[in-house]
C-alpha cells in the first residue's frame, strides 16, 4: 500500500462591501464575521473620517455610533430610532446596493413649536433631533 498526502486548500472568499464616500466607489474588503464598527474603523482609516461623524445610509435606513452612544450602533429607519450593540456586517446588509457614507458636520435639539407673529399656537413637550450632514463632498 502506498500512502499519498493530499493536500486540501480551502479558499475562504473576504465579502467586499462597496461604499461611496467623497464621491469614489471603495470596495473593501472584510472578514466574514465582520462587523459594521470594523467596516466604520477601516473608512475612517482609509478615508479620514472620524467613526462618531460617518453616517451610512442603506435601503433607506440610516447607522451611526455617535459617541453620545458609548460606541454602540443606532439605527434610524425614518421613524424609529434603535440603539443596540455592533451587529454583524452580514446581518444588516446584503450587499445588493452600495453604502453611502456621509461626514455628520452638526446636530442640535430645537424646541418643536409652532407659530406667527411672536405667538406660539402650539409647543410640544419633547424636541425633534436635527442633523446637518454632507455626503460627498470634497476629498
Amino acid at each position: 500500500l502506498q500512502c499519498f498526502a493530499t493536500t486540501v486548500l480551502f479558499l475562504v472568499a473576504m465579502p467586499t462591501v462597496e461604499v461611496i464616500v467623497k464621491k469614489d466607489t471603495a470596495s473593501l474588503s472584510l472578514d466574514n464575521d465582520a462587523k459594521l464598527g470594523d467596516l466604520m474603523k477601516k473608512l475612517s482609516t482609509e478615508h479620514g473620517i472620524e467613526i462618531p461623524k460617518q453616517v451610512l445610509l442603506y435601503k433607506c435606513k440610516e447607522f451611526r455610533m455617535p459617541a453620545y452612544e458609548q460606541g454602540k450602533l443606532v439605527i434610524y429607519d425614518g421613524q424609529q430610532r434603535m440603539v443596540t450593540e455592533d451587529q454583524k456586517l452580514a446581518d444588516l446588509i446584503d450587499g445588493a446596493e452600495p453604502l453611502v457614507c456621509g461626514e455628520l458636520q452638526d446636530e442640535w435639539l430645537e424646541e418643536a413649536k409652532w407659530g406667527a407673529f411672536g405667538q406660539t399656537l402650539y409647543e410640544a413637550d419633547y424636541m425633534n433631533h436635527r442633523e446637518f450632514i454632507i455626503f460627498n463632498g470634497k476629498s
